[in-house]
C-alpha cells in the first residue's frame, strides 16, 4: 500500500487542527474528508481512519465495510461515542488532549507501512580479540547479501567503533553522541536514512567522543525502531553487564557467544555462559577454530550450548579492517558467517 496516507474524516476544525498538527511532527500527511461520503473512495485505502466524534454518527450511518485501524476521536468520549464505536469496529476511542501521545504513535506506525518484526540477535564475545564483532559485522553483511533489510548496533561506546572496523569512519550519518538527547519513538524511515551504510547495511556506531555507557531509554527507542523497519537487528554486546547490555540481552531473540579453540577462553566462554544463561530466551555459540587448540567438541561440551555455528581464523579478516576494508563474504570466514545466518533464521533458530 505504498503512498498510502491515513484518512481524517472530520468537519471540527480544532480537531482538524490539532490532528494535522501531531500528524506534521511525525512527517506523515494525511487526507482530510470533510463529510462521510467524500471518505468512501479511501475508506479501504488508508493505513488508518481516524473519525472525529462529530462525523460519527453520519459514518456510521454510511454502513462503510469494516476494516481495521479505525480509530474515533473525541474531546471527552461520551457513551454514545463508545457505542459508535463499536458499530465502527474501531479499534480505540482516544480523547484529546490527553490522548496526544497514543495519537502520535499511532499515526507514525501508519506512516510506516507493515511492521517487519525484527529478529534482533546480540553477539558477544569471550574475551578481547575474540572476534565477536568481527562475527556482528560479517553476520549482518551476509543477511543484507540475501535482500534482508539489516541494521548492526554498537553496544560498547569505548569498542573503538564498528564504523572504524567496517571503513566507514569518514562516511555521513550519525552516531550514538547524536542520539544522546532522543527520547520517546524513533521513526524507522527517518532511522534509516540518517545511517551511514556499507554493503546495504545501516550501522549505528560508537563515536570517537561522547559518553562512555548508552542510555538505556535512547537504546530501547533504538532497538523498537529496529524491529519495527529491519528483518534482522545484530547488536554488538560488550562483557559488562551495565543497564544498556542487560537490555540488549533481554530483547535479544538469540544471543551468541563467540570464543576461539583456546583453553583459556574456552573457560571464560563457559563462565560467561553461566552468566548469560539466566538473561537469555535462547543461547547459543560460535567457535572460532583455531590451529593448535582444542578440539571444537571440547568447546561445546564445556559450555553445554547448542552450536551455531563454526568460523575460521583467518588473517586476513584483521588486515581488511587495518587497512579500511569491511569484511568479505567471498573468503572462508564469510561463507562460514552465511552458513551460520542460516541457521540463525531458521524457524528453529528464532526463539520459541
Amino acid at each position: 500500500m505504498s503512498g498510502a496516507r491515513p484518512l481524517l474524516v472530520s468537519n471540527d476544525s480544532e480537531l482538524i487542527d490539532d490532528v494535522l498538527r501531531l500528524a506534521a511532527a511525525n512527517g506523515v500527511d494525511v487526507h482530510l474528508s470533510t463529510d462521510a461520503e467524500g471518505a468512501r473512495s479511501r475508506w479501504q485505502l488508508a493505513p488508518l481512519v481516524l473519525i472525529g466524534g462529530d462525523a460519527a454518527a453520519a459514518v456510521s450511518s454510511a454502513a462503510m465495510s469494516r476494516r481495521r485501524d479505525v480509530v474515533l476521536i473525541s474531546r471527552a468520549p461520551t457513551p454514545e461515542d463508545w457505542q459508535r464505536a463499536v458499530l465502527l469496529g474501531a479499534e480505540h476511542v482516544v480523547s484529546l488532549p490527553e490522548g496526544e501521545r497514543w495519537l502520535i504513535d499511532r499515526l507514525a506506525d501508519s506512516g510506516e507501512g507493515t511492521p517487519r518484526d525484527a529478529k534482533v540477535v546480540a553477539v558477544v564475545g569471550c574475551g578481547g580479540g575474540a572476534g565477536a564483532s568481527t562475527f556482528a559485522a560479517t553476520l549482518a553483511m551476509a543477511a543484507a547479501s540475501r535482500s534482508s533489510r539489516v541494521l548492526l548496533v554498537d553496544g560498547d561506546p569505548l569498542g573503538g567503533g564498528l564504523d572504524v572496523l567496517l571503513g566507514i569512519e569518514d562516511a555521513a550519518g550519525i552516531r550514538w553522541p547524536d542520539l544522546a538527547e532522543t527520547r520517546g519513538r524513533l521513526g524507522t524511515a527517518a532511522l534509516h536514512q540518517s545511517l551511514p551504510h556499507v554493503s546495504g547495511v545501516s550501522v549505528l556506531s560508537a563515536g570517537r567522543i561522547g559518553p562512555a555507557t548508552i542510555d538505556i531509554d535512547v537504546l530501547a527507542a533504538v532497538l523498537d525502531a529496529g524491529v519495527r523497519g529491519y528483518d534482522l537487528v545484530v547488536v554488538d554486546v560488550p562483557r559488562r553487564f551495565d543497564a544498556a547490555t542487560e537490555l540488549a540481552l533481554a530483547r535479544a531473540d538469540q544471543t551468541i557467544i563467540v570464543t576461539p579453540t583456546r583453553v583459556r577462553a574456552t573457560a571464560a566462554a563457559a563462565r560467561l555462559a553461566a552468566e548469560l544463561a539466566p538473561r537469555c530466551s535462547s543461547l547459543g555459540v560460535v567457535v572460532r577454530s583455531e590451529s593448535g587448540g582444542v578440539h571444537d567438541d571440547s568447546v561445546t561440551m564445556a559450555l553445554g550450548i547448542p552450536v551455531i555455528g563454526r568460523v575460521p581464523s583467518v588473517k586476513a579478516v584483521p588486515s581488511r579492517a587495518d587497512e579500511g576494508e569491511p569484511p568479505s563474504l567471498r573468503d572462508g570466514y564469510g561463507r562460514a558467517c552465511i552458513e551460520a545466518l542460516a541457521a540463525i533464521m531458521s524457524p528453529r533458530g528464532r526463539a520459541a
